[in-house]
């Protein structure tokens, strides 16, 4: 059992937590969820022992309160692992790592791949009895920075569990990113970890689908309180309110076109023989699994890929590598992606939320303001933004591409750790205020989000 008495915590002069009680049961699975900056993450953190509250205690029946601080810390690293919301990108980042070094191949320079990410606790897998699909012989030898989302989660959760098992797995929002069947894989695995292991789960998320059947309660938080109810089957169908209003312009000019294009690192072909043309007002979803290509795609488009020279693209009618800047190109499409989430510029992140939307657009501050009351987050104007949560710095990243109009918008997993509330709002502001002759590819592992937004489809 883990009990939180009166927990009141302040992070960065900013109250999280006020007097909060929350009992976690002995051998209970638990979803966390609650609306976007009401403490998930900070909750996870709390029981981690990666933060401390200012007041209130807490316990764990298999902590004595007999031992000395020193003591307490190993039993509580030993029987709680935590797995954050940014592990994958603290993984694959450094002093000498960027984010698109995924995209480049550097012989004299070998990355690290993943069995050097494991070391000798690897030969432990082989011990435990864990399904075929957490079985990673294959991705041995493959640098970290070329694996795909579900590929890094895989290995990373793997590596907490080699290392010792755990009483408590913590896991703050371990579906996103994910393609279906990586969904489906790892719901499958941490339900085996219950059930052969006896780990008790506790996940911070949104209520779907491809949770684990394992998770028979959840916990409705707010900064003071805590509701604790069952989660009835851990079934909960997303409501959908799809858009009749895609627009089909007549305007046939090609904002995008690829010929024949092939992506290669070494041996490993990772796209041959594409062929795609997209034309200025059509709403197109690329899907596929995860490392299937589709982030590199939109690489190619966005002047990030080194590639692109090589390659038959065409950008607004011009080749690339005919002459045009990155710059140029780069002034005529809103890109947001999980790298702008979680490699989020020091600098940038000393910003307050207005500072950073004026900077990042030359608008007035009143339409600023329009955009943050219609997203109803004016509160967040004075915050700094490495003070917001991930779904209200992804609400804000959104935010600074909704408020400066561009011909050509690029939305890898727009909606990720959006409460449901939010992605309503986005779905709805994009219905209200998008441009007929404004063109969008967006990224996505959900058929819902397709069939909102889509009349086309590039499946890879």
């Amino acid at each position: 059992m883990i009990n939180l008495q009166d927990i009141s915590v302040s992070i960065q002069n900013t109250d999280i937590f006020y007097q909060l009680n929350i009992q976690f049961e002995s051998g209970i699975s638990y979803l966390i969820e609650g609306k976007n900056g009401v403490g998930k993450t900070s909750l996870l953190n709390l029981i981690a022992g990666k933060i401390q509250s200012k007041s209130g205690t807490i316990t764990y029946d298999f902590v004595d309160d007999s031992l000395d601080w020193e003591q307490k810390y190993d039993l509580r690293k030993k029987n709680i692992h935590y797995v954050p919301i940014h592990a994958l990108h603290e993984l694959i980042s450094g002093p000498d790592l960027f984010y698109q070094q995924r995209y480049y191949s550097i012989e004299e320079s070998p990355l690290p791949t993943v069995i050097d990410f494991f070391g000798e606790s690897y030969q432990n897998l082989d011990k435990l009895n864990f399904p075929e699909s957490f079985r990673i012989g294959h991705l041995l030898n493959v640098p970290l920075q070329r694996l795909s989302n579900g590929q890094l989660k895989k290995i990373i959760i793997l590596k907490q569990l080699l290392d010792s098992l755990p009483q408590v797995l913590l896991l703050d929002y371990p579906f996103e990113g994910l393609d279906l069947i990586s969904r489906i894989e790892l719901s499958e695995f941490l339900d085996h970890l219950v059930t052969h292991y006896n780990i008790q789960l506790i996940i911070a998320d949104h209520d779907h689908q491809q949770l684990p059947n394992s998770i028979i309660k959840k916990i409705i938080l707010d900064h003071s309180s805590a509701i604790i109810t069952s989660r009835n089957g851990g079934i909960v169908k997303e409501k959908v309110n799809f858009n009749n209003h895609i627009p089909n312009p007549s305007d046939t000019e090609t904002v995008v076109e690829m010929k024949n294009v092939k992506i290669q690192y070494h041996a490993k072909i990772i796209l041959e023989h594409l062929n795609w043309k997209i034309n200025r007002g059509e709403r197109w979803a690329l899907t596929g699994r995860n490392g299937s290509g589709k982030t590199t795609l939109f690489s190619l488009i966005y002047a990030d890929h080194p590639m692109a020279y090589s390659q038959q693209v065409y950008l607004f009618g011009k080749r690339r590598g005919t002459g045009e800047s990155i710059w140029d190109i780069k002034r005529r499409i809103s890109y947001l992606g999980p790298e702008q989430l979680h490699f989020l510029d020091h600098a940038v992140s000393q910003l307050t939320v207005q500072e950073y939307l004026i900077s990042k657009n030359d608008v007035e501050k009143s339409l600023i303001i329009q955009v943050l009351n219609f997203f109803q987050v004016v509160n967040l104007m004075s915050k700094k933004m490495f003070q917001l949560s991930s779904g209200q710095l992804q609400i804000v990243l959104l935010i600074a591409m909704f408020i400066c109009s561009k011909e050509l918008l690029l939305l890898d997993e727009p909606f990720q750790f959006l409460d449901p509330i939010q992605k309503k709002r986005v779905n709805d502001y994009l219905t209200s205020c998008l441009n007929e002759n404004t063109t969008l590819i967006l990224i996505t592992h959900y058929e819902g989000d397709v069939e909102r937004w889509t009349n086309h489809r590039l499946t890879l």
